[in-house]
């Protein structure tokens, strides 16, 4: 039979295609046919479900996942129950924001929903990142093979937020004994206009995401913040750090000028085997554009694997010297800042 519009759910680097409709050849249909054409369709379904949301179930029904693991060493029951904090499930009492007027209050919640939570669809009131658990599960995923395969190189996260992420990544690291990774965090750290009514839930102060960074006892000296707008930070983080190598690099920002930004100065840092994740490409057509841009530009041969509804990444296959006279004018982010 010939497989018409798979729906492809990759997570961890793991694809499950799911069949819609299926052609089948032209033959004489004899009475098994179609019972075996339902059959196989049932299966496929159900492999989707188990695949897709079984570990969002897990966490529906309670963390003693993290706890009652039989085999599970104590730094993966560590990195579970760090991964639900900062997540915000391990409060999930406190709900999922209901939006309003600076994206979030307290007093207007709905009900916690553990797969909305699992896949970065919702807000949390209390969490210290909103990626949800796959995106998290992914760093993880990332840094470890980049353990085991010795990559070298650090962590750096654009667009940071309250800083979960990087807090996670750090835990990893930390966990693992990697003690020769740093961790860079890279935002503005200040009010942006593009974000509309959401600016004030969005916006954090570097003082606010030291400080959680702290509360999980996880600053230290190999903590590096860089503060600025990307076109201006980044320039200056690449003169001052000659050598400086990436292993996983992780964008989040929204618009085609911050990732034009961390594509162009970064993208050369990261060797052969590391990591590049883009937290909103799927779902913001702008970043989509820029990536789009930057691999046929480029002449970049990788292509994305996707995360969840929002993510995607790819591993670096090969070193490219990136050309800068492909390099586009401002079009979103950098147009307020008096840029052009």
């Amino acid at each position: 039979m010939e497989v018409m519009n798979a729906r492809v759910y990759p997570i961890e680097g793991v694809q499950v295609a799911i069949t819609g409709r299926q052609k089948a050849k032209r033959h004489n249909w004899n009475t098994w046919d179609m019972p075996c054409a339902l059959v196989i369709c049932t299966l496929s379904l159900v492999a989707w479900w188990s695949t897709v949301y079984g570990k969002a179930l897990q966490y529906s029904r309670s963390i003693r996942w993290c706890i009652d693991a039989p085999l599970a060493k104590m730094e993966e029951r560590y990195l579970c129950l760090l991964e639900m904090a900062l997540t915000g499930s391990l409060a999930d009492e406190a709900g999922r924001c209901d939006g309003g007027k600076g994206g979030c209050k307290l007093s207007r919640t709905l009900p916690y929903n553990s797969t909305m939570r699992y896949f970065g669809n919702d807000w949390p009131p209390l969490g210290h990142t909103m990626v949800g658990h796959a995106r998290l599960q992914n760093i993880k995923h990332a840094i470890e093979t980049c353990n085991a395969d010795g990559i070298v190189g650090d962590f750096a996260e654009l667009g940071v937020w309250r800083g979960g992420a990087s807090i996670y990544a750090k835990g990893v690291i930390t966990a693992y004994g990697a003690r020769n990774r740093r961790v860079l965090v890279l935002d503005a750290f200040e009010s942006l206009p593009q974000y509309g009514n959401h600016k004030i839930f969005l916006e954090t102060s570097e003082v606010q995401v030291k400080h959680n960074f702290q509360k999980y006892g996880l600053l230290d000296s190999n903590v590096i913040f860089i503060r600025g707008l990307f076109r201006d930070s980044l320039p200056r983080f690449k003169r001052r750090h000659p050598g400086v190598k990436i292993a996983v690099l992780r964008i989040d920002s929204n618009f085609y000028d911050s990732y034009q930004d961390a594509l162009y100065y970064l993208y050369e840092l990261v060797p052969v085997g590391g990591f590049v994740i883009f937290d909103d490409v799927m779902s913001h057509p702008a970043v989509m554009q820029c990536w789009k841009d930057f691999k046929n530009e480029q002449g970049l041969p990788e292509e994305l694997e996707q995360i969840d509804d929002h993510s995607a990444f790819f591993r670096k296959t090969m070193e490219v010297k990136v050309n800068f006279s492909y390099f586009k004018a401002p079009q979103d982010a950098n147009l307020d800042k008096g840029y052009l």
